[in-house]
């Protein structure tokens, strides 16, 4: 990690609006109705190439991609690991301690972003861990890594770093319905995903693990 004695270097959290036409794109992918792939990634290097380039602009040392390829921050997964399906399998209920305070307090809320884009999360159904977890797709992970490696090639910024969920807020979205033992999931979901952390690190990025989990299961 590079350090500086004249003055502190800036960053920022990682994950960065995404364009609208690339939000609409990435909502095809996940729900399998994306007609030209291709397209996709193309528009996904754009992206990255142009929120690299803006944030060393702006004054930002050590930048990310952020997060431009992925549909979210956790729910992206699904798309990498083995084990998840998309949707609540019969018999299963969300466990109360994934559920935020805001939704169960406020169904009228609940009830309008179901009906827009943006509440894909809840409209397209939460993906579920039904079986045992793999690091199984790894296209996605290097094709986000060749994009930032690229960005980063052409706006020199002072250092890159790269977003991967936490075992501990993906065992939030992701429900289990295989373990049935929260350790057992936690300890499987972080093996699965060291595979992840170890392949940013050795593609030459910082590392920042998505870690929300005590601000998004807030339950008190």
């Amino acid at each position: 990690m590079d350090v500086s004695t004249d003055r502190i270097l800036t960053t920022h959290v990682g994950s960065l609006p995404r364009p609208a036409d690339l939000y609409d794109l990435l909502a095809d992918e996940d729900q399998g109705k994306l007609a030209d792939p291709a397209g996709l990634e193309k528009r996904v290097a754009e992206a990255v190439r142009d929120i690299v380039a803006r944030q060393v602009e702006t004054g930002v040392d050590v930048v990310s991609d952020g997060e431009m390829g992925k549909i979210a921050y956790t729910f992206y997964v699904k798309h990498r690991l083995s084990g998840i399906q998309e949707g609540q399998p019969p018999g299963a209920e969300v466990p109360k301690d994934v559920t935020n305070l805001d939704v169960m307090e406020h169904p009228d809320y609940y009830e309008r972003i179901k009906q827009t884009k943006g509440g894909w999360a809840l409209q397209y159904g939460r993906p579920w861990v039904i079986g045992p977890l793999k690091y199984e797709n790894f296209e996605p992970l290097e094709r986000d890594i060749a994009h930032l490696k690229a960005a980063v090639a052409t706006a020199k910024p002072k250092e890159a770093f790269m977003n991967a969920a936490s075992p501990g807020v993906l065992s939030k979205f992701v429900p289990d319905h295989f373990y049935k033992n929260e350790d057992a999931y936690i300890e499987a979901m972080a093996d699965a995903m060291k595979t992840e952390y170890e392949a940013i690190h050795a593609a030459g990025f910082m590392l920042q693990i998505d870690c929300p989990d005590l601000g998004s299961a807030r339950r008190f």
